[in-house]
């Protein structure tokens, strides 16, 4: 059955008679079980029948996988209290649990005192996403922490807002993410949702991304979301440190062994993101490739080694 049929299908269940009967409602089951069959990539439920009377309504989401989301939901530190156990709540009704009783205890440790949270976020990231799905600039208010623990314009001057080229949402180290384009920049850079205030879709259209052949593979290699232009990078790393390697940039990152003592790992991403991840594990890296991405690594170890030398 094509989408024609369907649509034809579901102008016939939505104009039933006002006096429905039981052999009405019986006589349109199929039907509903053939439309949420047709949907099944835009809704979370499917109607189903078992044998000629039992009829239910069975989740898509399955209560493992409603346990996962709601405890990443619980842990978030960026959704607040409240908008946590709603959407805990309703997780919950999907795979008919009581989820929200069982993640309770947990969301009592998020203690909102002393903390702005961003109201819109949700209404951000519904924004970005259809300026992304139709290729739309957008404008809005950056903001940052000042240290009364307070959401404050990023850019005084500008009262923080900016207008940007929005190309690519990414979940990233307990964050939610936009890469995005200044109209007079030729490099990527990263901002993050919940930080941002007054999203507004306007009528510029945004030119498709020319400069990042695999976008997927750029954004899954940024370790830290500080954009840049992809290039390659190469180190060596002591062998008891494989573990980390794979753990942060997952089973498909290329290693190369050496000898039982080293290994070559070789990804694509920018100098920006990946030169805290080295300075993190410099103790187990050397041999850093390109030569500029070492000499910068080195006067940073440097300046804060004069720093932080322990005096007699």
């Amino acid at each position: 059955m094509n989408a024609t049929d369907v649509s034809e299908k579901i102008t016939e269940v939505f104009e039933l008679e006002k006096n429905l009967d039981r052999r009405t409602i019986y006589s349109h089951f199929a039907d509903l079980e053939l439309i949420s069959d047709f949907f099944a990539s835009e809704i979370s439920m499917r109607f189903k029948r078992q044998g000629k009377t039992l009829v239910y309504m069975e989740s898509t989401i399955g209560r493992s996988e409603a346990h996962l989301l709601s405890d990443a939901i619980a842990t978030s530190r960026f959704i607040e209290r409240d908008q946590s156990r709603e959407l805990i709540d309703k997780l919950g009704i999907l795979v008919g649990e009581n989820l929200g009783s069982f993640f309770e205890p947990r969301l009592q440790f998020k203690n909102t005192d002393n903390k702005e949270y961003n109201k819109k976020l949700f209404d951000n990231i519904e924004v970005l996403t259809e300026a992304i799905r139709t290729g739309s600039k957008v404008t809005l208010q950056y903001l940052k922490y000042d240290v009364n623990k307070n959401l404050v314009p990023s850019r005084p001057e500008a009262n923080g807002y900016k207008k940007v080229r929005p190309y690519y949402l990414i979940w990233q180290i307990n964050k939610y993410y936009l890469m995005y384009y200044y109209d007079d920049s030729t490099s990527p850079r990263f901002m993050r949702v919940d930080k941002m205030r007054d999203v507004k879709m306007i009528k510029e259209k945004v030119e498709p991304l020319k400069n990042i052949a695999n976008l997927s593979d750029y954004t899954r290699n940024q370790v830290y979301m500080f954009g840049g232009m992809p290039t390659n990078i190469r180190f060596r790393c002591k062998m008891w440190n494989v573990g980390q390697v794979i753990d942060f940039f997952g089973e498909d990152v290329k290693i190369t062994k050496i000898d039982e003592d080293y290994f070559w790992v070789d990804l694509y991403t920018s100098p920006g993101s990946i030169k805290y991840w080295l300075l993190q594990y410099i103790t187990t890296i050397d041999c850093i490739e390109p030569r500029s991405l070492a000499i910068e690594i080195q006067e940073m170890l440097e300046e804060a080694l004069s720093r932080n030398r322990v005096k007699d």
